[in-house]
């Protein structure tokens, strides 16, 4: 897919986080104009002021905007999962994909809405098989609240083209998992979590970023598996301990122990599933990152 490139009008909500950070500049990287919205009281362009809870937002932000792009949604494992917890999760992805389809109605221009969703969408009932986006939903929470998260997005379609990235582990030293990892195993404490065997489909920040632009300047539609390769929870472990020169010389951390700690939210780390991406890969894709070495490396050298 070499076709030259139509430059559009990009709004992103949850544009100041980690992903949003680089898409923004992927996005800037090959000419698109790009806007963010921001909860921020006063903030200058091109960042906008909304509020989804109050449903407020600069009316300025949605101005021959022909792209959305919703990355909002507190963090999964940032909290133990109370009751209270997990309605925020619910709601901070359904609640703000609502409000974004209510106001889109004033954005004649828009073309496609594309929304972050979750590898955890399959649940980890069958954790041999190997999930292509045909696949049916688990039945646990993360999985009935990605159900939910895509069903709110199709809200935008027929009217839009709409795009869901299902995004495994985000390797990055500047948040999620790797860190977490990383910073036990620096102490000496580090350790494979439950039986080590459960699987991490992984992707590194830049190639999740390029997918979003990738989406953009291919005007791609439906559901997209968004990982490079699936790696054990063991197998990552050892390999950043070695990337590091550190030992790992304790046991595994035992499950029993995790749930103690995490409660349901334990299933984030003890629990895994394996995904195919060949459908990505179909639109003419290529990940800068495919060798769980090479990231990796690109990841501790850019530390420096």
């Amino acid at each position: 897919m070499n076709k030259e490139v139509v430059k559009r009008v990009v709004l992103i909500a949850g544009g100041s986080g980690l992903i949003g950070r680089e898409v923004q500049q992927e996005l800037k990287k090959v000419g698109h104009e790009v806007r963010i919205l921001t909860r921020e009281e006063q903030p200058s362009a091109p960042a906008y002021h909304w509020n989804p809870k109050t449903k407020t937002i600069d009316k300025d932000a949605l101005k021959g905007v022909q792209v959305i792009i919703n990355l909002a949604g507190a963090g999964i494992a940032d909290k133990r999962w109370t009751e209270k917890r997990k309605e925020v999760i619910f709601n901070s992805r359904i609640k703000t994909t609502q409000f974004l389809h209510e106001i889109s109605q004033n954005t004649p221009a828009l073309v496609q809405y594309i929304s972050a969703s979750g590898i955890t969408c399959y649940g980890y009932e069958h954790p041999q098989k190997i999930y292509k986006e045909s696949d049916p939903f688990g039945t646990d929470f993360l999985s009935t609240v990605v159900k939910r998260w895509e069903e709110v997005a199709d809200l935008f379609s027929p009217q839009q083209k709409v795009v869901k990235i299902r995004t495994g582990v985000v390797l990055t030293e500047e948040g999620g998992a790797l860190p977490k990892i990383s910073g036990t195993i620096k102490n000496y404490v580090g350790a494979p979590l439950g039986s080590g065997e459960q699987i991490m489909p992984w992707i590194s920040l830049q190639d999740i970023a390029r997918i979003y632009v990738h989406a953009v300047n291919h005007q791609l539609s439906g559901a997209y598996n968004a990982s490079a390769a699936n790696i054990t929870n063991k197998e990552l472990t050892k390999k950043v301990a070695k990337k590091l020169n550190k030992p790992l010389w304790l046991p595994n951390v035992p499950s029993f122990a995790m749930k103690l700690v995490l409660g349901e939210m334990s299933s984030v780390v003890l629990e895994g599933t394996r995904v195919d991406n060949s459908k990505i890969l179909d639109t003419g894709f290529e990940f800068k990152h495919r060798n769980i070495n090479e990231v990796l490396d690109y990841i501790y050298e850019q530390q420096g």
